[in-house]
């Protein structure tokens, strides 16, 4: 793609919302020149594909340049004795497994719920969070560089040294660190990142139970103290409510289309075997490892709910004898085996169905992709204090304004550590209908007011509603700003993604 080509490709396109596709740095860098020059916006995404946060829609409605970074590198090296992977946006969690299987490199790639298609460096520089050992994507991240506004270049401090080697072992380096500027920001375009891959374990223990409403605050309180003194050891420990579990086992939205009475619930609850909560975590480490942390679970949730399974990897039972000592059928024996297979850092579209919980598309006419099948679908997603009176409170206020809007609450907790509780909420509606758009967006404020309301907030926000929150936030005189103006006089990057 040669600069004149580009220009002329942009001088066709820029009346309206449009996508290029640079391979290279140097065609990166054309289009910021023409960006400065023709005084509009550009709105950088790796892939495109992070459902459910916007896609690739800029976050400001008068940006015309939508820059698609696919079709960069992907993997660029990786040191096999340390598990550090350089890669650029063009990775995505299948490309990246493909690459460890087919060379045989026992590591796990850092999977979310978002589907094969979904890209690496993305994730992480919004901050995003998965269920392998090093679940906060971000920990992972040892140096990266970037593309300024203006054309130049940022690396990471070691780098400008010459010790690229040093580097990516090193993520401080001497000196002011800048790196961290680029998560969640509009202050360049990265390029190349190197991140930090777990090795692939020989046998995980799955540990699932069931609790009630009356047993939660105890469990998690008992979850806290394992999670804290097991660091590293554990993954993040998801608690799914009734309704989230009724939407993996069965299309009862189907038929509801919206908020499902509570007797109703408790009907399915009992139909479907379920309990108020089911709670599922890993443990990782060596056999004696995760002997101590299986004793010590079984010590700290003695006498609290229903239906505990510890269950290794290489221990799946097919044999349908086994099936009722383990508390399951044939389908969640299915789902459990899926389950192992995204712990060992196997990329799956299986977390994906969640999704079309409202559609009637059948398994194998599903693209996937919630663009192509025309799936509307919104993540709420705050990060709570790890303090029972704020999730109690939330938990109440999120029952009654979802029913206020008539969208079904399917709310999982994640313990990510002893100090925060991640929750994440999919606000599903039908996108073919105004009424039914206009509804989740005013669901999605609600939401965002009641969240300062108990001082929580989302971790990452939908693109439509970045312009609100940096509306609400005073960016004057800010460090924020005083970069933003320095680095981008012209406010070419990205305007409103996160800041103005």
């Amino acid at each position: 793609m040669h600069k004149q080509t580009i220009t002329r490709c942009l001088d066709q396109l820029a009346a309206s919302k449009n996508i290029v596709y640079p391979k290279t740095t140097e065609e990166i860098k054309e289009i910021i020149v023409y960006c400065n020059t023709n005084a509009c916006s550009f709105y950088p995404v790796s892939s495109g594909n992070n459902w459910g946060y916007g896609s690739s829609f800029p976050s400001d409605e008068n940006t015309p340049i939508v820059m698609n970074l696919s079709k960069m590198p992907g993997v660029i090296s990786f040191d096999a004795e340390e598990g550090l992977l350089t890669f650029g946006p063009g990775l995505t969690q299948e490309k990246l497994y493909d690459y460890l299987k087919a060379n045989s490199y026992e590591f796990m790639v850092p999977v979310t719920g978002a589907g094969p298609e979904a890209n690496i460096m993305g994730n992480a520089l919004e901050r995003g969070f998965g269920i392998t050992p090093i679940h906060d994507h971000v920990a992972s991240v040892r140096s990266l560089k970037a593309i300024l506004p203006d054309g130049s270049t940022y690396q990471s401090p070691f780098s400008e040294l010459g010790l690229s080697q040093l580097d990516k072992h090193h993520k401080w380096g001497v000196g002011p660190n800048f790196d961290y500027i680029f998560f969640q920001s509009n202050f360049g375009v990265v390029y190349e990142m190197t991140i930090k891959l777990e090795r692939t374990p020989d046998k995980i223990v799955l540990f699932t139970m069931a609790i009630s409403n009356e047993a939660l605050d105890e469990c998690l309180l008992k979850l806290k103290e394992i999670k804290e003194s097991y660091k590293g050891f554990i993954s993040g420990i998801n608690l799914m409510n009734t309704r989230r579990m009724l939407a993996m086992k069965s299309n009862y939205l189907l038929e509801e289309q919206g908020y499902c009475a509570e007797d109703k619930i408790q009907k399915l609850k009992t139909a479907h075997k379920l309990e108020d909560w089911t709670v599922m975590g890993a443990i990782y480490g060596s056999k004696g490892i995760r002997a101590t942390i299986k004793k010590e679970l079984k010590k700290a949730l003695r006498g609290i709910g229903t239906k505990k399974r510890y269950i290794a990897s290489n221990n799946v039972i097919i044999n349908k004898s086994w099936l009722g000592k383990l508390f399951v059928d044939a389908e969640d024996l299915k789902k459990i085996k899926e389950g192992f297979s995204i712990l060992k850092g196997k990329p799956s579209r299986y977390p994906l169905n969640l999704i079309y919980s409202l559609s009637d598309i059948a398994d194998g006419d599903k693209k996937y992709n919630p663009l192509k099948d025309h799936i509307g679908i919104l993540w709420y997603a705050p990060v709570l204090p790890f303090k029972i009176a704020i999730i109690n409170e939330y938990m109440v206020g999120i029952y009654k304004i979802f029913e206020a809007f008539n969208i079904e609450p399917m709310v999982t907790l994640t313990i990510q550590n002893e100090n925060i509780i991640a929750s994440t909420i999919p606000i599903l509606f039908n996108k073919k209908e105004k009424e039914a758009v206009a509804n989740a967006h005013d669901l999605y404020r609600r939401l965002l007011a009641f969240s300062l309301e108990l001082g929580i907030y989302p971790y990452r926000l939908p693109t439509i509603f970045q312009k609100d929150y940096v509306d609400r936030v005073n960016w004057k005189d800010s460090l924020a700003e005083k970069l933003k103006n320095k680095l981008d006089p012209n406010n070419i990057v990205a305007p409103n993604r996160y800041s103005e």
